[in-house]
């Protein structure tokens, strides 16, 4: 399998596979994109500035990361 590199928010490609997913799957948007226009809520959104639509998971417990994933049994944590 060859490796996909390349943003297809800005086309910025990375030298060489890192190990995360976008080795292999393209990214919409990476930490080189400048600030777009979320599709879904219209606000404002960047790789270090998420909109509203975003749950971010990284200072949660894992039991409160666990219980938002199983909460209504469909393992959605969409916000809307």
């Amino acid at each position: 399998m060859s490796a996909i590199l390349t943003c297809k928010g800005c086309r910025a490609t990375k030298p060489r596979p890192t190990g995360d997913p976008t080795d292999l799957f393209p990214s919409e948007h990476c930490g080189d994109c400048p600030p777009w226009t979320c599709e879904r809520c219209g606000e404002t959104c960047s790789a270090t500035a998420l909109c509203s639509c975003w749950v971010r998971l990284d200072a949660l417990p894992l039991a409160d990361i666990k219980a938002l994933f199983a909460c209504d049994g469909t393992f959605s944590i969409d916000p809307a």
